[in-house]
């Protein structure tokens, strides 16, 4: 947990350099040569891996950064980004959140360097510590993330990159400095559709409803990641396009929280690739408490939370589906939580 020692000073003098003003006119400028550059090769989709720094902007505290992002080409030098980001722990601040970004983009020069820039909405959630009775508190909301980034192409499909990013608009600005390894994944997706082109239409057929029967893992956001066991039932329906509605009945077990039960209903925007046998899809909606419970402090903890989820399922046939869920639940008692299930789905 103790990453500050690990920041030297040469690091935090250079993650200073993305101060606000300074950051804002390297925008500008990468702006500018996104609109003379030469047009780029296209790329439809790239995910890259991202690990390093997280600075304060009063550099008194610092620990490790990590990330995941999604990117989709939009136009010739217009992408879009959605990912996560985890600032490590900091002193009495534990926060990671989603992020949402529209980049300007230089394309390749040489055929290996580019150059972007990104803005958009920052959906955060912090564990405070050391605020109330119970020793923490949880906060959340929406914040700026501006980055900026250069990638250099290793061979036609893998690259690395460099990425700085400043958080704005949130009590403890952040700065992060973080280098990672990117893939593109338009030839994953050609070869994978190669080896699945003998029986395509045993996945495709067009069955709008799923049951699945799931269990897992729910994680409290405290200061102790107090772990418990979860598990039920959810239907799901494809409604139209992209678009998905779901609903399960959630009992999360024995944990620090104690037994309680849960229904859930959300809102789903879904990609289908490989001749739809994969299935990736973004959610909101609410979660009720079917059932009261005490949180640490001895406050009833019964509450209607929101919940903000990823999916990704595999059909192994016309009927037979996995699928993996990641449900981040806030609320308004300290009691968030991350909700991860495994299940396996029937669909008809």
């Amino acid at each position: 947990m103790r990453s500050v020692a690990l920041v030297r000073p040469g690091a935090a003098r250079l993650l200073s350099l993305t101060k606000r003003g300074r950051l804002q006119h390297a925008a500008a400028g990468v702006v500018w040569f996104a609109l003379l550059a030469a047009p780029r090769t296209s790329t439809a989709e790239e995910i890259s891996l991202l690990g390093g720094l997280t600075d304060t902007d009063d550099h008194t505290s610092a620990s490790y950064a990590w990330g995941l992002e999604y990117r989709q080409f939009l136009t010739a030098h217009l992408d879009a980004t959605f990912g996560y980001l985890n600032e490590g722990h900091l002193p009495n601040h534990q926060r990671d959140g989603m992020l949402l970004q529209l980049w300007a983009d230089t394309g390749q020069w040489q055929d290996r360097i580019a150059f972007s820039f990104g803005a958009g909405p920052y959906v955060y959630f912090d564990t405070e510590g050391g605020v109330n009775f119970q020793g923490y508190r949880n906060q959340h909301g929406v914040g700026v993330l501006i980055s900026g980034r250069a990638s250099y192409a290793l061979t036609p499909r893998w690259f690395a990159l460099l990425q700085l990013e400043q958080v704005l608009a949130i009590s403890t600005g952040t700065r992060t400095l973080m280098l990672g390894a990117g893939y593109r994944l338009d030839s994953v997706i050609e070869a994978l559709g190669r080896m699945q082109h003998e029986g395509p239409s045993a996945a495709v057929s067009d069955l709008p409803n799923e049951i699945d029967l799931f269990g897992g893992q729910t994680v409290l956001n405290d200061l102790r990641s107090d772990k418990s066991t979860d598990f039920g039932v959810e239907y799901r329906r494809r409604v139209f396009g992209h678009v998905e509605f779901s609903a399960s009945l959630l009992d999360e077990g024995g944990g620090a929280v104690g037994q309680h039960a849960a229904v859930t209903g959300e809102a789903w925007l879904v990609q289908d690739f490989l001749e739809r046998r994969l299935v990736t899809g973004l959610g909101v909606g609410p979660y009720f408490a079917l059932s009261t419970y005490l949180t640490s402090d001895g406050r009833v903890g019964a509450s209607t939370l929101g919940l903000a989820s990823m999916t990704a399922s595999w059909r192994f046939t016309n009927r037979l589906a996995l699928r993996i869920n990641w449900h981040r639940a806030f609320t308004g008692d300290d009691q968030d939580r991350d909700v991860i299930t495994l299940g396996l789905g029937w669909r008809f």
